[in-house]
């Protein structure tokens, strides 16, 4: 039974993306458009303002993701582009999304109950073994079940040949089987009336190793330059070196 409803799931998500050509047309417009680096960025405890500053005085290519835009107005910091695909996370933080005037990404499914306009859409289909790892993010991303491994997908296919994650602890905190604020690096991130189940950490790995077995086959390099945190797929970078900083 658990098949049967994946395999409905999958369809009605693919077939509701794939009507969505104005999406699809302007999905396809980034193919290859960059060269060089871009910085995926979560929302992990690690991640700092002074990070999020400097990136943007050094003019870098960004990817930014969920409730991190309820800080856009307050830190001197908005993504080259933004995503989110958690529905729950799309609603609390629909009129934020509508107001942002930037590059925003959301997935395609029950877009019709969000009603924001100017986003591009993406089309999702949800974990198999082995999971998916898109060559065309005009007819479908892959979900690995975080954000960040469609983050990913998005980078490679706009040319990017190295990939730096920072703000991707893969380290949660929880409580009662439930997320909790200590997982997010400004507690403004975190909702207090709505109750986020664990992520799924182990289709994370599994996901975020399926991008670093094709990014290798395709001369694309992914580090984590995450300060700390639970995330060794990836090799690791020092992000001070990665931006020059000098340390005091």
């Amino acid at each position: 039974m658990g098949r049967l409803w994946q395999k409905t799931w999958n369809a009605l998500n693919y077939m509701h993306g794939m009507l969505r050509l104005g999406s699809r047309h302007r999905l396809r417009s980034f193919k290859g458009i960059h060269k060089g680096r871009c910085f995926v960025i979560g929302n992990g405890p690690s991640l700092t303002t002074a990070d999020l500053r400097r990136l943007m005085e050094l003019g870098e290519c960004t990817f930014a993701c969920n409730s991190l835009i309820k800080l856009f107005g307050e830190i001197p910091f908005t993504p080259t582009y933004y995503f989110a695909q958690d529905n729950k996370i799309i609603l609390d933080n629909k009129q934020e999304i509508a107001d942002y005037k930037g590059t925003r990404f959301l997935k395609a499914h029950y877009a019709s109950r969000y009603h924001i306009k100017g986003v591009t859409y993406y089309n999702m289909l949800f974990p198999k073994r082995p999971i998916g790892f898109s060559n065309d993010i005009s007819r479908v991303v892959y979900s690995g079940q975080t954000v960040t491994y469609s983050m990913i997908q998005f980078a490679a296919y706009m040319g990017f040949k190295e990939i730096y994650l920072i703000g991707v602890d893969c380290n949660y905190s929880a409580g009662n089987d439930v997320i909790t604020e200590k997982s997010y690096f400004n507690p403004r991130l975190f909702n207090n009336n709505r109750s986020y189940a664990p992520p799924e950490v182990d289709t994370n790995l599994l996901a975020y190793a399926r991008a670093r077995e094709v990014c290798d086959k395709r001369g694309i390099k992914i580090y984590n330059a995450t300060r700390g945190g639970k995330l060794e797929v990836f090799e690791r970078a020092d992000l001070d070196s990665v931006l020059d900083i000098k340390k005091q």
